[in-house]
């Protein structure tokens, strides 16, 4: 589900190697994962993620278990580990260059409640329905189908599941001459809305992005 970061990428109109696999060929503005782990990793950018303050305004408690949806190199996934610990996270990610590289980091910090997990870009393909928070980090605007994977998504969610969506603003949005790589929070309201979703939280902490938290109605 990066980022998809490298999810971040699924689907659609994306120009992709013939090598990579079917599930990478739907992405949009995909990359391989041994570039797009450069670039997820800079300092600069790492800084600039805040991803302590994120996961503190999650509500998260220990045995949740989190979907990081794209993600990635697992930057947000191995806090998000330690923060719901003995819970787990299921780190979703389209190339299995990134599941490979996220195996690595487990193995060597002794961390086992990171999960990687090899989704298809129509569903996250999650080993259980059981997730408290299904967590979006600039990921959701490479979604081509974006209601369809919300859809997709809602139905691994506990009852008092929560969606997490963090996106770039539009007018701000380096995507901002690319309309496809856009998404709004209003689009985003009435696309959660189709899978029984209504805002619970709008938290204001991102200068360039908005950072809402659904619940079920």
């Amino acid at each position: 589900m990066t980022a998809y970061r490298g999810l971040r990428h699924i689907l659609g109109a994306a120009v992709v190697a013939a090598t990579m696999s079917d599930a990478i060929a739907g992405q949009l503005a995909s990359r391989p994962a041994e570039e797009w782990i450069k670039t997820l990793e800079s300092p600069a950018r790492v800084a600039g993620l805040r991803i302590d303050e994120v996961i503190g305004r999650l509500g998260l408690k220990p045995g949740d278990v989190v979907a990081d949806l794209g993600a990635g190199s697992g930057l947000f996934a191995f806090p998000l580990a330690k923060a719901v610990g003995p819970g787990r996270v299921y780190a979703v990610e389209l190339d299995e260059g990134f599941l490979a590289h996220m195996r690595g980091k487990a193995k060597a910090d002794g961390v086992t409640n990171v999960l990687p997990v090899l989704g298809k870009f129509t569903d996250p393909s999650l080993p259980a329905r059981d997730v408290d928070v299904a967590f979006f980090h600039d990921v959701l605007h490479h979604v081509q189908d974006r209601s369809a994977y919300l859809k997709s998504v809602a139905g691994y969610l506990k009852p008092a599941g929560r969606i997490v969506v963090i996106d770039l603003n539009a007018a701000t949005s380096p995507h901002r001459d690319q309309p496809e790589l856009v998404v709004t929070k209003e689009q985003t309201t009435a696309w959660m809305a189709e899978a029984g979703f209504v805002p619970a939280e709008d938290v204001s902490l991102f200068a360039d992005k908005w950072f809402v938290v659904y619940r079920r109605r």
